[in-house]
C-alpha cells in the first residue's frame, strides 16, 4: 500500500513539534501513537504531543504516519530543519519491491538513532557496528540503481518523480500500485536530524537506559 506518492499536505512543512487537535490526539491515543506504515510507537510530551505524528488520507483512508512515513507519501513537501530553513530535497528514490516502505524505514530510523547516540556517547565498537549496518543495508539500496526503471528518474530527484506523480492521469492513478509500488523512498539523514534527536529523547529512551 504504501510507495512514494505526491499527495497534498495541510502543512507548509514537515515539522516533529506539529500540534495535533484535541481530537486528534484523542484519535492518536486510541490508536497507540504507532505509524501504521513503519509501525513505529511514539511517546508524546507535553512539549511534543503529536510525538512525530500525524494524520494523512493515502488511498482514500485516514492513517496515521510517523513524520518519515508521511514524507513518503508527500514528496513536494519541504521538511523544516534545525536552522529553520525548509528542505525539498529530503531524500532518495530506489527501486526495491522486494522490501516494504515501512521496513526500509523502520531499519534506517534505527541506524540514524544509532548513529547520533554514537556521537553523543563515542563508542569505538559500536561506531564499526554503525558503518556496517550503513555499507550493508543502506549504501547496498542506494547502490542498486542509479534510475528508476521506466519512468526515466533519476533517484535524487524527488521533485521530478513528484511532479510525474502529481500530474499523472486518472487512468494512470488508477494503476498506480502497478506503474509505482515497486519504488521506495529512502530518508536522507542530515534531512532529519533533527527529529531522531527529539525521537532518542522520547521513544528511544528505554532502550538507552540498558545501553
Amino acid at each position: 500500500m504504501y510507495f512514494p506518492r505526491s499527495l497534498p499536505s495541510r502543512t507548509d512543512f514537515g515539522v516533529f513539534n506539529y500540534t495535533p487537535t484535541k481530537v486528534e490526539f484523542k484519535a492518536m491515543k486510541k490508536l497507540g501513537f504507532k505509524c501504521d506504515c513503519c509501525g513505529f510507537i511514539g511517546q508524546p510530551t507535553k512539549a511534543h504531543p503529536a510525538c512525530g505524528l500525524e494524520f494523512l488520507r493515502v488511498a482514500g483512508q485516514i492513517k496515521l504516519l510517523c513524520i518519515l512515513c508521511a514524507q513518503s507519501q508527500m514528496l513536494m513537501r519541504p521538511v523544516m530543519l534545525e536552522n529553520g530553513n525548509k528542505e525539498y530535497n529530503h531524500g532518495r528514490l530506489i527501486y526495491c519491491p522486494e522490501i516494504s516502505q515501512g521496513k526500509i524505514i523502520r531499519v534506517v530510523r534505527d541506524i540514524f538513532a544509532m548513529a547520533q547516540y554514537q556521537k553523543s556517547n563515542p563508542n569505538r565498537p559500536m561506531r564499526r557496528y554503525i558503518e556496517e549496518l550503513r555499507e550493508s543495508f543502506i549504501e547496498s539500496l542506494l547502490s542498486r540503481c542509479t534510475n528508476i526503471p521506466a519512468l526515466k528518474v533519476s533517484n535524487n530527484d524527488l521533485v521530478g518523480y513528484a511532479s510525474l506523480y502529481k500530474y499523472a492521469s486518472p487512468e494512470l492513478l488508477k494503476n498506480e500500485k502497478k506503474v509505482f509500488g515497486s519504488i521506495r523512498y529512502l530518508p536522507d539523514e542530515v534531512v532529519y536530524g533533527q527529529q531522531i534527536k527529539q525521537w532518542l529523547h522520547t521513544s528511544y529512551q528505554p532502550y538507552l537506559n540498558e545501553v
